[in-house]
């Protein structure tokens, strides 16, 4: 759009307009962005009061090609469908003209989405708030893998999926995200971070009686979910530590640090009520080891003996349960009827989930899924990255937005086995890529250079390149002739054809964008004489050979948080650069039993800065990656997680207002 003016309605209250109005109304400003000339209002009506306010008429619109003109036309009224709008900011993207319409698609950026209005004859604006909570419809997402048919914690299989009907103790309480009280975005994606954000949910209550002790209280009434696998039965604590007890054994020496888990009867009634992990040591992340992390989530003895390799098998007592899983095509949930967690909107308290089914289509390319976001039938999608957030944006103005952090694309060397035991040889890896490239190519020019162990959400423990060790903002600086001049120092000198040494790349082949960075960074290395191949695999079999550790070279999207470097602990399955430095694990000691926050921060940063100076890993700049979602989603502000890599339980939270979902698509649906 060529021309572009603001149309600002600011609204007025007066003391005694306020004083008439009801309990739970509340009048804020609304600011709109609409392509016009000239405009003044009078009167803007709310149902039962009315307010006075400055505004304009709009007087002539302008679109490209023409110029629609709409004389002696005011804004009359604001009308809402059975309550007071409850705006913060609206945003209008652009005007369309359909046969003698204009249509002025418009979207509430903070939380609240909009419907279109329209201007025609004697001119209505209608505010689409938040609708009143409605039960029904099909959520449709989408994925670029197949998960497989294997879920099982036991194993790591599928965890993501596996959240969907299987639950831990705790989660991210909603009401204090976006739609509630906004302490919390619920966009870091792997965890809450603290439990002081999460609700019960297994777990009714829980406490630390000492040091050594983390002991939770199952809720009370709690069932299974009512399928063909458990029928409905209530869940007792003594199955839930026999399920705790199998994780704990197949994936030792992960849990450790964990000697026991007991059942304890804190209500003093003869029956076990809780489940008791007893420790070696305190454990600084145990919201994440225990909680709401990926490792305890709880399977009943029915799935684990009719076998997990079947997703029909699956049971829980999470807000979704299995219907249905064609390989490499869709998975599909539906909703829990006996789910516990419950909605308070506008005094009412709702059972949730309000959405009766979820499909996760399987769409392994990129341009077929931002297609489908684009002709509405994907009402959510995830990682839309920078190039094309403008194009979306300009077809689909009323899409929900917000943007978050990408993983970082990270190249892990093992520091285990030649040639990358030898520091100069890793440092070399890093000085010969130039980051400002990727930075340009993948990510439009914004990027975060430094955003493995730690990205800047979190403030509390980050520390930028510039704060760092010099001998890391050394390898972090593009020098080729520095990188060519280590490799000789290493005596892995050019042969006759120029090649120092040729080694394989594992790499999931799920990716576009890994991909594509990958092979930025091979013709980086390439020009100093290192030959990489990629080795592209599926992800369960990328997944499988880091477990096993059978790899010389390994490409993993990584994301930075506080327990990142938990992985790289001594025998951990997730050590992706098989880290063996004796000191830096005393480091990561120091942060594994702190358990004041502050002492916790300041371990973690000493333990940050001597991981980057081993230089265990080639890390690539993270962009913003797009997260849309449809105007039909109430209820939703692009939230991400509310618990360990669970992206299942926040659609319960959700509703879909299907009557304008039919209006724009055609399916209701």
């Amino acid at each position: 759009m060529s021309l572009r003016f603001l149309l600002v309605i600011a609204v007025a209250t007066f003391a005694t307009v306020l004083a008439a109005c009801a309990a739970d109304t509340e009048i804020v400003e609304v600011i709109k962005e609409v392509v016009v000339e000239k405009e003044v209002v009078k009167e803007v009506q709310v149902p039962g009061e009315t307010i006075t306010i400055t505004q304009e008429v709009i007087k002539e619109v302008q679109v490209p090609g023409q110029t629609i003109t709409v004389t002696k036309e005011v804004i009359k009224e604001v009308q809402v469908a059975g309550e007071t709008v409850v705006v913060e900011k609206e945003v209008v993207k652009i005007v369309e003209v359909i046969k003698e319409v204009v249509v002025v698609k418009e979207k509430i950026v903070e939380g609240v989405t909009a419907a279109p209005v329209s201007i025609k004859g004697e001119q209505e604006l209608t505010a689409r708030a938040k609708t009143k909570p409605s039960y029904g419809g099909t959520l449709r997402l989408a994925d670029g893998s197949d998960p497989g048919a294997k879920w099982d914690m036991c194993e790591f299989k599928a965890q993501w999926y596996l959240n969907y009907p299987v639950e831990n103790w705790l989660l991210g309480d909603y009401t204090k995200g976006p739609s509630g009280t906004g302490e919390t975005t619920f966009q870091p994606r792997l965890g809450i971070g603290t439990d002081k954000l999460a609700v019960g949910a297994m777990a009714d209550k829980w406490d630390l009686p000492d040091q050594l002790t983390y002991r939770f209280h199952l809720r009370p009434g709690i069932k299974w979910q009512n399928n063909d696998i458990t029928n409905g039965r209530l869940v007792n604590i003594e199955e839930l530590v026999e399920e705790a007890n199998r994780i704990k054994d197949c994936r030792w020496p992960r849990h450790d640090f964990v000697d026991s888990i007991t059942a304890d009867d804190t209500d003093d009634d003869g029956i076990a009520d809780s489940m008791v992990y007893h420790t070696n040591k305190p454990i600084s992340f145990w919201g994440y080891e225990f909680a709401w992390g990926p490792y305890f989530i709880f399977a009943p003895p029915e799935t684990i003996a009719l076998g997990t390799d079947n997703p029909l098998n699956q049971s829980g007592t999470g807000p979704w349960m299995v219907e249905s899983y064609t390989a490499a095509s869709l998975v599909e949930f539906v909703r829990n009827p006996d789910w516990y967690m419950t909605w308070v909107e506008n005094g009412r308290e709702y059972a949730l989930p309000f959405i009766d089914k979820i499909q996760s289509i399987i769409i392994p390319l990129e341009a077929t899924r931002l297609a489908a976001l684009r002709t509405g039938k994907l009402d959510s999608l995830g990682g839309v990255r920078t190039t094309d957030r403008p194009a979306i944006q300009k077809s689909n103005p009323d899409l929900g937005r917000v943007l978050a952090i990408t993983n970082s694309y990270g190249y892990f060397m093992p520091m285990n086995k030649p040639p990358f035991d030898d520091l100069r040889v890793r440092q070399a890896m890093n000085m010969a890529i130039d980051r400002d490239v990727y930075t340009q190519a993948l990510f439009g020019g914004d990027a975060i250079t430094l955003s493995f162990p730690l990205q800047p959400e979190w403030p509390l423990h980050y520390e930028p390149l510039e704060e760092q060790p010099q001998s890391v903002q050394d390898y972090f600086t593009y020098n080729p002739a520095g990188a060519e001049a280590l490799l000789d120092e290493a005596g892995l000198t050019r042969d006759a054809d120029g090649t120092r040494f040729e080694i394989d790349l594992l790499i999931s082949s799920t990716s576009e964008m890994e991909a594509e960075a990958a092979q930025i960074s091979l013709g980086f290395w390439d020009d100093i004489g290192v030959k990489v191949s990629m080795d592209l695999q599926d992800f369960a079999v990328v997944q499988s050979r880091l477990f096993e550790k059978q790899f010389d070279f390994f490409a993993n999207d990584i994301t930075g948080r506080p327990n990142a470097l938990n992985d790289f602990r001594a025998g951990h399955q997730w050590n992706r650069s098989n880290l063996n430095d004796s000191d830096w694990h005393a480091l990561w000691e120091d942060v594994l039993v702190a358990t004041d926050s502050g002492d916790q921060a300041d371990a973690i940063k000493k333990a940050t800065s001597a991981f980057l100076v081993l230089a265990p890993s080639v890390q690539i700049p993270s962009g913003f990656e797009g997260v849309y979602w449809q105007p039909w989603l109430q209820n939703h502000n692009g939230e991400n997680v509310l618990c360990f890599l669970c992206y299942a339980a926040k659609w319960a939270y959700v509703w879909i207002d299907r009557d304008f979902r039919a209006d724009e698509t055609g399916f209701k649906d």
